[in-house]
């Protein structure tokens, strides 16, 4: 396999060059478990995917370790490793519980230190969101979910909290599987315009706003998914 390039049977892709070769089976293997490549809850056997893949089976351990940490991939003694199932309702809202109680208070604290400078960040990074495409399949819209996660990383950030940016980062994986059944992201105007909502608040140096305009942005999401 090529560092900076992989195909899977869903179709091509590429990455930026250049790219390790750990990175690369990391992202074709995502792309599988993003398109349906391979199934929720099937097994995930190393020399298998390492043949799939063309590649040996170091870079595949390394990657199926760095995706059990995101959640999108599950380890158990017995039966090594298997795709995640996905999400059901319940764990949905579980997962926006727990969002609800992080973000809000991060979008709270950033916008007490936020400045002209962030704020002009913000509404850069919307506009990343609102530019990018929203699919069809995985390979279409995985811009669109790294933009729209970057703006959460951003308000993280704003808090100048490192603890607070690396407690975000692990609800990464577990947002990616929201779009599992998705040919195409279908709620990016709505997220896109709930993103501004949050912005204007920072814009308005209004922290209580900006703790409110994300919740509802939160529960937005929770309730397009639930549907």
């Amino acid at each position: 396999m090529d560092s900076s390039r992989a195909t899977t049977d869903d179709g091509d892709w590429s990455v930026d060059a250049p790219r390790g070769l750990s990175d690369t089976v990391h992202d074709a293997i995502l792309e599988l478990l993003m398109n349906r490549g391979l199934e929720p809850g099937s097994a995930l056997r190393t020399q298998t995917l390492a043949v799939r893949l063309g590649v040996s089976a170091t870079p595949v351990r390394e990657a199926l370790a760095r995706l059990e940490g995101s959640g999108l991939v599950v380890r158990s003694a017995r039966r090594g490793y298997r795709a995640a199932p996905l999400l059901s309702a319940e764990e949905l809202a579980q997962l926006v519980d727990v969002r609800l109680l992080v973000e809000p208070g991060n979008a709270e604290r950033a916008c007490v230190r936020t400045d002209d400078a962030f704020v002009a960040r913000l509404w850069s990074a919307v506009e990343d969101q609102r530019s990018a495409p929203t699919g069809p399949g995985y390979a279409g819209f995985k811009h669109y979910l790294e933009a729209d996660w970057s703006f959460h990383e951003l308000v993280a950030e704003g808090t100048g909290n490192p603890f607070i940016v690396r407690t975000l980062d692990s609800f990464r994986g577990f947002v990616q599987r929201l779009h599992q059944v998705e040919e195409r992201v279908s709620d990016a105007d709505e997220s896109v315009s709930e993103h501004e909502a949050i912005v204007r608040a920072f814009e308005q140096r209004d922290p209580e706003g900006a703790a409110q305009a994300m919740r509802a942005h939160l529960q937005g999401v929770l309730d397009r998914a639930v549907e």
